[in-house]
């Protein structure tokens, strides 16, 4: 997935998501280009607020739990 454009970003994020669990889940066949993007947008996200929380918290407290909540919210 291209989350940044710059291959060695994208590939550390890559790394960095799989090493806090976000692929533990079963991926299902994505159907368009678009779905795709929005999964990476949101992975993005994802992995913004977990840097975000180590930094501040030094553990992840909630990311998940938080993209979640704003996804019921937008709906």
């Amino acid at each position: 997935m291209k989350y940044t454009g710059v291959a060695n970003d994208d590939r550390r994020i890559a790394e960095e998501l799989q090493a806090m669990g976000a692929f533990d889940q079963s991926q299902e066949d994505k159907v368009s280009a678009l779905s795709h993007m929005f999964e990476a947008i949101g992975q993005f996200m994802t992995w913004m607020r977990w840097k975000g929380e180590v930094g501040v918290y030094g553990c992840r407290v909630g990311a998940a739990y938080a993209r979640k909540q704003e996804m019921k919210h937008f709906a």
